[in-house]
């Protein structure tokens, strides 16, 4: 560390500066003002903020500290390694002053020369907020960090201290008054709390509005200048790695903003974004420690989360565990959340512009009515970190080609799906249970999200209330009209043809029905041992061999059965039986591209009870 000696205006270098008290300036930079080199090469007293080390200088000596430090000249920006330990120091720096005094170039002296007259401390209150040093960036941290901190005016009169004027200073910056007294620590803030202090603070350089909080979150980076936005992102990404506090992600996209997105990544653009987050702390309840584990992957941010599912809104509802303390205590909606849509790779943030409540007893409930139920078990959800504008076009089309299933039963066969494996006929289990999910299953909106992938094959399972296993198997994919076609080339995006059929267990008797007329040699009679299929390969390799067979099937001409019967073997049925349930039960299947919207293929699954007389 570079200081100057307050009496000859030389330099003193230390790595030890605890063991040398000084003095230290803030102040808002304007034209002229004293380099380095202006300093080596004995030029200083030629610039016009001269005075700034001159005064700075003459407070210390009378106050009887021999050092002082000024950011304009006790750094050699020419050298990048210097100027990099400098801005990751800077916090420190300021912490371990003796005192830092804050120039206020622009706060006008009192009008009777008297500061604490009642003329004087009424002219304070009236200008102290206009003063710019309050909405630069880099005087966050060299307000919060000294423990004593003087303010000046324009003319070198001491107008307050940080104590004396706590209540103005905590209105104007919305900096808690226990934080500036130093008698709340500032790792126990929360993150968006800490962001909304710099919501309205400004940088000359883009990058200075990441590298001037380094100290605010007690994290460090390399200063990349030329950046750009980018560095506040690397920001949050440093401070993810240093904390659970998931307020971080609690940002909000102004409503106003003519430019506002339909769906976001999971990480903010501007501090900006948190300019509605001065009142949010995090909920001090240890049961919630293991739902705020999450990691940094190249692919966004994996959580392991419990997330509500809307199937009115087709999302879902991730709580943050943090609260708005403005908003009256004890209500229903006390968890802050955000909503999420599913893709085919995973989450992305939606309707941004709001932040929405969850109840906080509720969250370990499984179920708070038929549309609106939360996960029994955490699921690992990833939400990209940011959007290209390829990526936002290509979300815009996320459903084409996607599959979407519609069941059609009467109320004496209550059913199931789920991609999860199979159910034992458990409400909890079946809402959300199981810990793996397949990616393309979008839950919320009962679709497959196939990204338009030829070779897409997807599964479901299906299970009836009063069986003791899976029931029947869904499998669906695609065709294309030009089989022979190389991946990825011209006719990559040609249409897609659907396929869909049923696949029933080999513990279940069955009867397979085609279209009248399909030849015998024509029917298609299933994938034979399925189970085994299973028991040999993973699961993504298990639905590639199933789509490869099945495709096979279909470019020989082979038909697919539309319906097929399940009949119930001896001592199948569980003993749960509602009045009612058939003993055989009629599945009538079929794929559609009609509808609201085309691009999506609606599977409709027909469930009926079977009366093998009429039948007959």
């Amino acid at each position: 560390m570079r200081l100057i000696n307050a009496i000859d205006y030389t330099f003193f270098e230390t790595d030890h500066p605890d063991d040398y008290p000084y003095a230290i300036l803030s102040h808002t930079w304007g034209d002229n003002e004293v380099s380095f080199q202006d300093m080596v090469h004995d030029k200083a007293q030629e610039r016009t903020a001269w005075h700034k080390v001159q005064w700075t200088c003459e407070l210390a000596r009378d106050q009887g500290t021999s050092y002082v430090w000024v950011d304009t000249c006790c750094i050699d920006k020419s050298s990048s390694a210097e100027l990099t330990e400098a801005i990751n120091s800077m916090f420190e720096w300021y912490k371990k002053a003796t005192v830092c005094y804050a120039y206020l170039g622009d706060l006008p002296e009192s009008p009777n020369k008297n500061p604490q007259s009642a003329r004087g401390k009424e002219q304070l209150q009236s200008d102290l907020g206009r003063c710019r040093w309050f909405s630069r960036g880099w005087t966050l941290q060299e307000l919060i960090a000294p423990k004593r901190v003087e303010f000046y005016d324009q003319g070198w009169n001491l107008r307050g201290t940080k104590e004396s004027l706590r209540f103005e200073i905590s209105v104007i910056t919305g900096i808690d008054m226990s934080v500036l007294a130093h008698s709340e620590d500032l790792p126990n803030v929360a993150v968006a709390k800490k962001m909304s202090w710099a919501a309205n603070r400004h940088t000359t350089r883009v990058e200075d509005v990441a590298y001037s909080l380094l100290g605010i979150f007690d994290v460090n980076l390399a200063l990349i200048y030329g950046e750009g936005a980018r560095a506040f992102l690397r920001l949050q990404e440093a401070i993810s790695y240093s904390t659970n506090d998931l307020s971080l992600f609690a940002w909000l996209e102004d409503d106003r903003n003519p430019d506002i997105q339909s769906y976001y990544g999971l990480l903010a653009h501007s501090p900006r974004q948190f300019t509605k987050c001065g009142h949010f702390e995090c909920i001090p309840d240890p049961r919630r420690h293991d739902r705020q584990f999450f990691t940094n992957t190249n692919r966004g941010v994996e959580f392991q989360a419990l997330l509500k599912v809307d199937e009115l809104q087709g999302d879902y509802l991730m709580p943050l565990y943090c609260r708005d303390a403005a908003q009256p205590p004890g209500g229903r909606h006390d968890i802050v959340a955000i909503r999420l849509v599913k893709t085919e790779s995973g989450f992305v943030r939606h309707r941004a512009e709001k932040l929405f409540g969850v109840d906080d007893e509720a969250v370990y409930l499984a179920v708070d009515s038929q549309k609106l139920y939360w996960d029994t078990y955490p699921r690992s959800v990833r939400i990209a970190k940011t959007l290209s504008p390829a990526e936002m076009n290509r979300l815009h089309g996320q459903l084409q080609d996607a599959f979407q299933f519609i069941f059609h039963a009467p109320k004496a066969l209550p059913w199931w799906m789920s991609t999860n494996g199979p159910l034992k006929g458990s409400d909890e289990v079946a809402r959300g249970g199981g810990y793996f999910r397949a990616t393309y299953h979008d839950q919320a909106r009962d679709l497959f999200l196939t990204a338009g992938y030829r070779y897409f094959t997807g599964l479901a399972y299906v299970t009836l209330s009063a069986y003791l296993g899976v029931c029947f198997e869904i499998l669906c994919g695609f065709w294309p009209d030009e089989p022979n076609r190389k991946p990825g080339g011209a006719g990559q995006n040609a249409k897609l043809r659907p396929w869909v059929i049923i696949q029933v267990p080999t513990n279940i008797e069955w009867t397979a029905c085609f279209d009248e007329g399909t030849e015998e040699t024509d029917k298609f009679r299933g994938l034979g041992d399925i189970n085994a299929m299973k028991r040999e390969l993973s699961y993504s390799r298990f639905l590639d061999r199933a789509g490869q067979e099945i495709r096979a099937a279909l470019s020989q001409g082979k038909v697919l059965p539309t319906k097929v019967v399940l009949r119930k073997p001896p001592g199948t049925w569980g003993g749960n039986v509602g009045a009612g349930f058939p003993s055989d039960v009629e599945v009538d299947m079929s794929v559609a591209s009609q509808g609201d919207d085309p691009r999506i293929h609606r599977v409709t699954i027909k469930l009926r009870g079977y009366n093998p007389e009429k039948a007959a």
